[in-house]
C-alpha cells in the first residue's frame, strides 16, 4: 500500500466543495467576461472598418481622357477610381484643351468630310458649339485672353499638317458666316506635329515632325521669327503654364531638350538635354522642378530634376505606360497603359503604386482639371 509523505490529499472529487456540494460559477462574473469579450469585438470590427473600408476623398480632381477606339471622352475621378462620364464626341478623336478659365473644353477631331472643334461646357458636360476648320484638326493652343484659338490643319486627303491657323472664337468669317475668322495663317510648314502659345500670347510655338528645329512664330507680326535646332525630329512637346522651361521630346536621339521660356524670341534658347530613354509624353511638377516622362519600353517613368538636367530616379510600371499627368497637388502620378488603358495612381515621391483604375481602350489625350477651378455654372 502506498504512503503519502509530507503533502494532503483532497478526499473529494473535483467540482465538489469540502463539504460535498457541486461548485457554481458566479452569474455576475460570467456576465461581466461576456460583455468584455463582445466589447473587444466590437473594436475590433471598428477598427476592422476604419483601416480597411474607409472612403477615400474626393479632392476634386478629375481626368478627361480621349478614347480613339469608341471615340468617347471619358472623365475619371483618380482618386476614387470612378469613371463619372462617357461622352461621344465625333470620330477621329486627336487633343482635348481647356480654356483658361476652365469652364470650357475643345476637342480637335474629325466628322464625316466635314473637320470640326468640339466646344463642351466643363460644368455641365454639354456640347455647346462645333467651329468647322479648314482642314482636319490635329493639334490645338488656347490664347491667354480665352478668345483666340490656335489650329494645327492637315489636309484631308492624306493629313498632311503643313500649318495652322489662327481663330477669332468671338467673330464670325465676313466670307463664310458659318466659320469662325481667321485673324492669321501659316502655311510654310510640312508636317506640323504640335504647337502651344505662350503665357504672354504673342509667341506660338510649333513643331515639324520633318524637321528638327523648333519654330517660333511671332503673332503680332504674323511671320516667323526664329527657329531653334534641338537636333533631332521631335516626338512631343510639353508647354507649361508654371516654370521658367519648356520641353521638347524625341525618340531618336533618346532625349528630352529643356529650353528657356520668354517673350522675346531672339531670347529663347536650348538650357540643356537629357539623355536616357524613348521619351514621348511628358507631365511637369506643379513646383516646376520635376519632369516627368515614360519609356514604354522599359516599363518604367523617368524623374528628371529640371534644374540638375538629368534623370534623378525612376519608377517602374506594371505595363508600359504612354500618357502621363501629374495631380494638382503634385502627389500622385497617372500614367496610362499602353497595352490596357488602365489608369496607374501612383505617389509621385516614391513611385508606389497607390490603385489601379480598370479603364480601357485607346487612349490619346489625358489632361487634368479641378472642380474648384471651374466658375459657377450660371443658371
Amino acid at each position: 500500500m502506498a504512503k503519502t509523505v509530507g503533502k494532503r490529499v483532497s478526499r473529494h472529487p473535483p467540482g465538489q466543495s469540502a463539504g460535498g456540494g457541486v461548485l457554481v460559477p458566479d452569474p455576475r462574473a460570467l456576465r461581466r467576461e461576456a460583455l468584455v469579450i463582445l466589447i473587444l469585438g466590437l473594436v475590433l470590427t471598428a477598427a476592422f472598418i476604419a483601416a480597411f473600408l474607409r472612403p477615400v476623398p474626393d479632392r476634386g480632381i478629375r481626368l478627361w481622357m480621349l478614347n480613339h477606339g469608341p471615340d468617347q471622352l471619358v472623365v475619371v475621378n483618380p482618386d476614387t477610381g470612378e469613371q463619372e462620364k462617357e461622352l461621344l464626341v465625333a470620330d477621329g478623336l486627336q487633343q482635348v484643351v481647356f480654356n483658361h478659365r476652365k469652364d470650357t473644353a475643345f476637342v480637335a477631331n474629325v466628322v464625316d468630310v466635314s473637320n470640326r472643334i468640339t466646344l463642351i461646357d466643363t460644368r455641365s458636360y454639354l456640347k455647346t458649339e462645333q467651329i468647322i476648320v479648314d482642314g482636319v484638326p490635329q493639334g490645338l493652343a488656347v490664347f491667354p485672353d480665352d478668345r483666340h484659338l490656335a489650329v494645327i490643319t492637315g489636309s484631308k486627303t492624306d493629313f498632311m499638317a503643313g500649318g495652322f491657323d489662327v481663330l477669332d472664337l468671338q467673330q464670325q468669317s465676313l466670307a463664310d458666316p458659318q466659320r469662325k475668322r481667321v485673324t492669321y495663317r501659316e502655311r510654310d510648314l510640312v508636317l506640323t506635329a504640335f504647337i502651344a502659345v505662350d503665357e504672354y500670347g504673342r509667341n506660338l510655338y510649333c513643331l515639324d515632325a520633318k524637321a528638327s528645329q523648333v519654330f517660333i512664330f511671332d503673332y503680332e507680326q504674323r511671320k516667323l521669327v526664329k527657329t531653334v535646332d534641338t537636333g533631332s525630329a521631335p516626338m512631343g512637346l510639353l508647354y507649361p503654364e508654371q516654370g521658367d522651361y519648356f520641353f521638347v521630346s524625341s525618340i531618336k536621339d533618346e532625349a528630352i531638350t529643356i529650353l528657356r521660356k520668354s517673350p522675346q524670341a531672339e531670347e529663347v534658347g536650348i538650357a540643356g538635354k537629357v539623355v536616357y530613354g524613348r521619351f514621348r509624353h511628358m507631365a511637369l511638377s506643379p513646383d516646376a522642378e520635376l519632369l516627368y516622362a515614360p519609356v514604354y519600353e522599359w516599363q518604367e517613368i523617368a524623374v528628371i530634376g529640371v534644374k540638375e538636367r538629368r534623370v534623378l530616379k525612376t519608377f517602374k510600371t506594371e505595363e508600359g505606360c504612354d500618357l502621363i499627368a501629374v495631380s494638382p497637388f503634385g502627389d500622385d502620378l497617372y500614367g496610362v497603359g499602353f497595352e490596357s488603358g488602365r489608369i496607374f495612381v501612383m505617389d509621385a515621391e516614391t513611385g508606389a503604386l497607390k490603385r489601379t483604375i480598370q479603364t480601357h481602350g485607346e487612349f490619346r489625350d489625358i489632361k487634368v482639371i479641378l472642380e474648384s477651378e471651374k466658375p459657377p455654372l450660371q443658371t
